[in-house]
């Protein structure tokens, strides 16, 4: 399996994936890249803005990116 599947298979159970949590859970720093190969293979992919702390404490945002299904017109 490689990390697009194994993004994909996260991102469906857990209800999205974040940059943070696919470098602790997945193993990669490439998420923004994997998400283009998503789109590439048909996947439509939505993404939304949260607001949290970094590890100093400081406010940040970063994007989730969810499954929004699939663009039947490019399989």
């Amino acid at each position: 399996m490689n990390d697009v599947d194994r993004i994909l298979n996260y991102m469906l159970a857990h209800r999205g994936i974040t940059c943070k949590e696919c470098e602790k859970e997945i193993g990669t720093t490439e998420l923004r890249r994997r998400i283009c190969d998503l789109k590439e293979k048909g996947w439509i992919i939505i993404d939304v803005w949260e607001k949290g702390l970094n590890r100093v404490g400081s406010p940040t945002r970063y994007k989730r990116y969810f499954i929004g299904g699939r663009n039947e017109a490019t399989l």
